[in-house]
């Protein structure tokens, strides 16, 4: 959409990190509030908050596509609805995960952020293609169609997520008001980070992947949006299988998972890097859903464990928020190395991954405190 409104590499970088700025920033503060006033409650004002930015954004790039708003005014438009649009629906995931972690004791905390994440997946499956088949009709429909569905999921919510979870989710912390206190566990940061990078690294490649098949394939601009698509859909079915199959049974250690997932992740951007032919972009994207799919419940996991209750919500803010931090800074890093070579992005991120594979085999050796009853 950026290309057909005459917006660069740079513009559109800069909304994404714009609206990941708010989105982060969101995340800390809709963490707290949630474990206050019940999850429910915050889950319903994200979701309304995404129905509604969204078909406010849509509605600013049709102007756009019509002609009758374009230049800096246009891209001050899209700058304000997107970052207002972020900044609601950033609500979701610290409700959501928040609830999950709240409803789970430590030995079952993997499986149930697993579960959260494989709905997460389950949406990235769906999600490509709806918007493969939408994108035909026009480039703003699955955006517009994605507005309808949001609007449905608030009201089954209101609608049928029990009240009790609000209320539950003060529980466990209480349960645990009589254990031995657990301070931060000090790789607790080093687990944020490596969230951090993982996402970082995959905003440097959604930004640059579309562009690379237009600038280097020679796919049109619908081509393009159908083949990232094509690839994110393939990416989430793996992320959900290894999801279900792997970390949702097995009793291995999350910082043992982890040193699986990260080497799986930099040979998957080593493959996008070196790929000729689209289906080696494919065969990348099976590595990286699968080591996206067991690193995120394995930090989160690892993480909310190794902290008092009382500290666990500042610890889901900052797990939820990593994601955006990465697309903070993922896409004017991607837009600055695309400028420089076409592929620098993907060779970049499979250095990165590659190193965090390195900090992960040498400070997640010991497991996290345990709390006996």
């Amino acid at each position: 959409m950026g290309r057909e409104v005459g917006l660069s590499e740079f513009n559109v970088a800069f909304l994404m990190s714009s609206s990941a700025i708010m989105y982060a920033l969101g995340n800390a503060f809709w963490s707290r509030i949630g474990k206050k006033r019940g999850y429910r409650r915050i889950l319903i004002i994200g979701l309304s908050g995404y129905t509604m930015g969204t078909l406010i954004f849509a509605s600013v790039w049709f102007v756009g596509l019509q002609g009758w708003l374009a230049g800096s005014a246009l891209f001050a438009a899209l700058l304000l609805s997107r970052t207002g649009q972020a900044t609601i629906m950033s609500a979701t995931p610290p409700s959501v995960v928040g609830m999950a972690i709240a409803i789970s004791n430590d030995n079952e905390r993997v499986k149930a952020i697993s579960k959260v994440s494989s709905a997460h997946s389950l949406g990235q499956i769906l999600g490509p293609t709806f918007a493969g088949l939408m994108v035909s009709i026009h480039l703003l429909a699955p955006l517009y169609g994605i507005t309808l569905m949001t609007l449905i999921a608030v009201v089954l919510v209101w609608r049928f997520l029990p009240q009790v979870h609000a209320a539950s989710a003060n529980a466990p912390a209480g349960s645990k008001a009589s254990q031995p206190a657990r301070t931060i566990q000090p790789f607790v940061p080093v687990l944020i980070a490596m969230n951090v990078s993982v996402f970082l690294a995959i905003a440097m490649m959604q930004q640059s992947l579309a562009f690379f098949l237009i600038d280097h394939h020679g796919l049109t601009t619908t081509e393009a949006a159908q083949a990232v698509g094509l690839a994110m859909m393939i990416s989430a079915v793996c992320a959900l299988t290894i999801q279900v199959t792997l970390v949702q049974r097995t009793s291995m250690h999350p910082g043992n998972l982890l040193k699986i997932a990260f080497p799986l992740l930099s040979i998957g951007y080593l493959i996008i890097y070196l790929h000729q032919q689209p289906m080696h972009l494919y065969i990348a994207m099976l590595f990286l859903g699968s080591g996206l799919g067991i690193s995120y419940p394995a930090i989160a996991a690892l993480a909310s464990s190794s902290c008092k209750p009382e500290n666990q919500a500042t610890v889901t803010g900052f797990i939820t928020a990593s994601p955006a931090m990465g697309y903070i800074i993922g896409p004017p890093i991607a837009a600055t190395l695309y400028s420089m070579g076409n592929r620098m992005p993907f060779i970049a991120a499979s250095v990165l991954l590659a190193l965090v594979t390195v900090i992960a085999i040498t400070h997640l050796r010991a497991r996290p405190t345990k709390v006996n009853p």
